[in-house]
């Protein structure tokens, strides 16, 4: 489950989505960089891992009430609130687009706003 609100006072500012179990909710990519070297090698850098780096994609059945209401919550809003199992984040919504009878939610972390 994953709910989704407003960061100002909005009536019709919040909604919970239950997901499928094809949406990608668990995506933690590291900083990592490969540079390969002069004598055949490799030097990898790498810098840690960052809740900003994540991106959620979520695939949900939706009615057309709720996918409205998440339409308008993208039109309107730059900073979303995002609870997931993973805690509570700041993100953006990135896209909102209809595939068959599903909706695909694409959401961009800005930082994570729980311990």
């Amino acid at each position: 489950m994953i709910a989704i609100s407003t960061l100002t006072q909005n009536s019709a500012g919040h909604l919970v989505i239950h997901e499928k179990k094809s949406s990608d909710l668990n995506n933690l990519p590291a900083r990592v960089a490969r540079t390969k070297t002069l004598n055949g090698g490799v030097y990898i850098n790498h810098s840690g891992v960052s809740d900003g780096d994540r991106t959620l994609s979520v695939v949900a059945l939706m009615t057309e009430t709720d996918r409205a209401r998440l339409v308008n919550i993208h039109k309107t809003e730059t900073f979303v609130r995002v609870t997931t199992p993973d805690g509570v984040f700041q993100a953006a919504i990135s896209s909102v687009r209809r595939q068959k009878a599903d909706t695909i939610i694409t959401i961009l972390i800005k930082e994570k706003e729980s311990a």
